[in-house]
């Protein structure tokens, strides 16, 4: 039913809780599929060991263009539906609505756009990158669905830059897999496009991280329809306890900071990150540091 493509990059030990907790939390995920990046020998060995440990996972390592990638992978999916998570994402609870709940939500096509599992009445708060958590806009609620399931927003009734309206995110959204193939598709094109104009790759050209292709996502923002729709409370928080890439300054490790190459060790070493001994206690944010490390085993 689904295609879950998971983000990673010199994050082994973040990738592992990522996994254990969408196979714990989101059962009927058919197909999960990791894009992975390193910048170390020493990285790439503890991919290739994490793949072991995952056997029904498969592991794709970032070729030339992700924009490429991307699009081959959402293109051979069998899936209906295509979901994108990053690999300091959590789902930290349980998602209660089912297979039959999603149908029946997409088959009104006109109007949903996605279901974003990292959004729910309890994300009251916005990282407005300043080190300050503010009140988010609230939407008014359309009503619910799926016998209270899922509840149901107009994106276009909210000023633009808060969460509640912005549907192209890669932190745990749900698409059909016919909205945004062609999306993928197109920017594979622009990719090639710029990659082709005889210019050094790193200096002119788009970046290829996951932060790039979210970016140039947001080109496809007023062609999706009005209507977004999430769990009355969040299932996935991402957890910024370290940056990997350079291309956005997104806030990391103000309160739990630890560096990739910290949590390498602790990988190499054979320890792993249990999802029960993590605290969740109040989300209240998409985008929240989690003191993960109290799970380390």
């Amino acid at each position: 039913m689904f295609t879950s493509i998971v983000f990673s990059k010199d994050r082994a030990l973040q990738l592992d809780l990522t996994l254990k907790s969408i196979n714990q939390n989101l059962e009927y995920f058919s197909k999960v599929i990791v894009l992975y990046n390193i910048s170390s020998k020493d990285h790439e060995a503890a991919y290739v060991q994490l793949a072991t440990e995952h056997p029904n996972v498969d592991f794709v390592k970032q070729g030339y263009s992700i924009f490429e990638d991307i699009d081959r992978l959402v293109s051979a999916s069998n899936s209906k539906y295509i979901s994108f998570f990053t690999d300091d994402d959590i789902v930290y609870r349980c998602v209660e609505f089912n297979e039959e709940d999603i149908n029946t939500l997409f088959s009104n096509e006109p109007l949903y756009s996605c279901i974003s599992l990292r959004l729910g009445r309890n994300t009251v708060l916005r990282d407005y990158g300043d080190g300050v958590m503010r009140q988010d806009f609230t939407p008014p609620e359309m009503g619910s669905r799926a016998n209270g399931r899922l509840i149901v927003w107009n994106r276009t009734a909210i000023p633009v830059g808060g969460y509640w309206a912005y549907p192209l995110s890669v932190d745990g959204h749900i698409f059909e897999r016919k909205t945004i193939q062609p999306f993928c598709k197109e920017l594979l094109l622009l990719d090639k496009h710029y990659a082709y104009q005889g210019v050094p790759r790193e200096k002119y050209c788009w970046k290829q991280t996951p932060n790039e292709f979210e970016a140039k996502l947001q080109r496809f923002f007023f062609d999706l329809p009005p209507i977004m729709a999430a769990p009355p409370e969040s299932c996935v928080v991402n957890s910024p306890n370290n940056r990997v890439q350079e291309t956005i300054q997104n806030r990391n490790g103000d309160t739990y900071s630890y560096s990739s190459g910290e949590l390498l060790r602790y990988f190499k070493e054979g320890r792993r990150l249990a999802l029960a001994k993590i605290p969740f206690d109040d989300i209240a944010c998409p985008h929240q540091e989690i003191d993960i490390l109290e799970g380390l085993e």
